[in-house]
């Protein structure tokens, strides 16, 4: 009989690297293997949520891929070690038996998708597992729910805006119940109440199966992985440069910016507190840094009429030179007034619905000026997409009509159109075609009538502002997502076009990436150019943005400055979405004289003023002094 007392052997990991180096095989002849990870040694235990990030290209999706097996059956190339998933060398075990363990979400949501209506899509993997129909059902059902896709069951997959995808192909994965869920930036276009949703649901799901779930989730937003994730691996040049628990990995900010790495934003305010105050905060939840900040500044007496910290002159109040007012209109929507004549972009009460059915803009009136720097913000399927295509003729008004510098799109060509709105699509795929960077960033100014000195100056003047001088001669699909987003903005920009559409660029980029990126359009709208940007990332918004369109269900519910949307709690509330955590910080500290604020840099002087202003309490009766 086994004595119950008798300690317990160790449980292998479900999922081991033993010093794994994988290179993908040379991209041309002649050329030498590209390493995509070096050295890896991990262990990952059943039931374990594990966190990947890091730099663009730091081998991130090839560990995905290796997980699955698809590295190397697939893809071919060099390996060294081995990886051991479910007790299985993914060297020799066949990728479908590997696939009854292990289900990935690719980081283009179109990979996992086979152009089916919704619940077909769900239900195929299912099928191929032989599940029976009654189950099937049953599962449909929930991770339709799960996925906030259920009203849309019915709906060609081909129709879903990018971030309805996205949630598709999750739920996808999802309803064949893996043991192992692998998912590859699987959040880079949802909203971000949607990305909370569906990683809250994952993780609700693991807590319930406990060891028959193991999660790996790569993933940019590093304030996601700080808030499910059990541990966290950081990968840099295809090798593990930190790893740990989430609160040990994300205080080490100046580490985590070294490596490209985006720091989450309360962890960023801890740091740089601590620096100031020569303190040791530490919070990483909303809660926490509420509670921590509270017992500061209630050693501070109470607020005097004079006292409200002051506050610098916003980025967008300093730099926008044009005037914002709100006011709610008869339908209970806002409308922007006070705009400038001789508009680049004008749209007048346009109607749209795809395929003739599906409502996509309901009476959208739009004007986009000279230097502007413009923010479409809104939740997944809101119209922000098809919006930003009729600005320059890729879909044209069922009703009303839009002017592109004067010229009406019902009757201008797209070419011609093209001279003034340039669009770099959500999926770099869509536009990317030819065999090396500086052939794609020559195609659009040729075709324009570019050519000798002219062309090359434009091409050059591409490949350095945007970092790509090193990436020349690459072919683009041999580049990593991120690297192909920035080469098809950067082949949209050598069109030099008056008005610059970025649809969610920032997807699979890095922090530094990200940060070049956004200071190049900052650059383009000091001298002159106008910029469109499509982004869940309201932290980018606040940042950057001058003005800021609000959207939902098709129609503008907002329009006016960065303070005065992303602050409006009701007016976010409306729209299913919530202002960014900086805001909802300084709105939770209010009581102590914490003026409104988007930025961690202006929350942090706000409450050091607030800190350094204000006398301290008195002592009650009887306590010392």
């Amino acid at each position: 009989m086994m004595d119950a007392t008798a300690p317990r052997e160790p449980e292998e990991p479900l999922i081991r690297f033993e010093r794994f180096t994988f290179r993908y095989p040379p991209p041309v002849a002649g050329a030498a293997p590209v390493t995509a990870l070096e050295e890896i040694t991990l262990e990952v235990a059943a039931g374990e949520f594990l966190g990947i990030t890091g730099s663009t290209g730091s081998g991130k999706s090839a560990l995905c891929l290796a997980i699955a097996g698809l590295i190397p059956q697939e893809t071919g190339g060099i390996i060294g070690g081995r990886v051991v998933v479910a007790g299985w060398d993914t060297r020799y075990t066949p990728v479908p038996q590997l696939a009854t363990r292990v289900g990935i979400v690719f980081q283009d949501p179109e990979s996992n998708l086979v152009g089916l209506s919704v619940e077909d899509e769900v239900a195929f993997g299912p099928e191929n597992l032989g599940i029976p129909p009654a189950e099937i059902g049953r599962r449909i059902d929930w991770v339709l729910a799960v996925t906030g896709l259920a009203h849309e069951r019915l709906r060609p997959s081909a129709h879903l805006s990018g971030g309805q995808k996205q949630r598709l192909a999750i739920a996808a994965v999802l309803a064949m119940q893996p043991q192992i869920l692998v998912l590859d930036e699987p959040t880079a276009q949802l909203d971000p109440l949607g990305k909370q949703d569906v990683i809250a649901a994952i993780e609700r799901l693991r807590q319930q199966l406990g060891r028959r779930l193991t999660i790996v989730l790569v993933e940019s937003d590093t304030e996601l992985l700080s808030r499910f994730a059990d541990r966290v691996a950081v990968l840099h040049a295809g090798r593990i440069a930190l790893e740990g628990a989430p609160r040990a990995v994300f205080s080490r900010t100046e580490e985590l910016a070294a490596l490209g790495v985006r720091v989450p934003p309360l962890a960023e305010l801890a740091a740089w507190l601590n620096r100031a105050l020569g303190a040791e905060l530490s919070f990483l939840s909303l809660n926490e840094a509420e509670a921590a900040l509270a017992r500061l500044l209630e050693q501070r007496g109470p607020m005097g009429p004079n006292d409200h910290p002051p506050l610098r002159e916003s980025r967008e109040g300093h730099r926008a030179g044009r005037t914002s007012q709100l006011h709610r209109a008869s339908a209970g929507a806002f409308t922007a007034v006070s705009h400038q004549p001789n508009s680049l972009v004008d749209i007048q009460d346009v109607r749209y619905r795809y395929g003739g059915v599906y409502p996509a803009l309901d009476g959208v009136s739009l004007r986009i000026e000279a230097s502007e720097f413009l923010a479409l913000v809104g939740p997944n399927g809101s119209g922000k997409t098809t919006l930003a295509k009729h600005c320059n003729g890729l879909l044209r008004p069922e009703s009303g009509r839009v002017l592109v510098d004067g010229q009406d799109t019902r009757i201008t060509r797209v070419g011609q159109l093209a001279r003034t709105v340039g669009y770099a699509f959500q999926n770099p795929d869509h536009q990317l075609f030819l065999p090396s960077v500086a052939e794609e960033l020559a195609y659009g100014p040729r075709n324009l009538g570019l050519h000798g000195p002219e062309l090359r100056a434009r091409v050059e003047g591409a490949l350095e502002r945007f970092g790509l001088v090193h990436l020349r001669d690459r072919h683009p699909t041999l580049l990593g997502r991120g690297l192909r987003q920035l080469v098809a903005i950067a082949a949209v920009y050598a069109m030099s076009p008056r008005l610059l559409i970025l649809d969610e660029p920032t997807g699979g980029l890095d922090g530094r990436t990200t940060g070049r990126l956004m200071a190049a359009l900052d650059e383009l709208v000091v001298e002159g150019q106008s910029v469109l940007l499509i982004t869940h990332d309201l932290r980018l918004v606040a940042e950057h943005a001058r003005r800021v369109v609000l959207m939902h269900e098709g129609r503008i519910l907002g329009d006016g400055s960065p303070r005065e949307i992303l602050t409006d709690e009701a007016l976010l509330e409306q729209a299913g979405m919530m202002p960014p955590t900086i805001a909802r910080l300084a709105r939770s500290l209010a009581r102590y004289g914490i003026p409104p604020a988007l930025t961690v840099a202006e929350f942090a002087e706000a409450l050091l003023a607030r800190l350094t202003t204000s006398a301290p309490i008195p002592p009650r009766e009887g306590e010392p002094a």
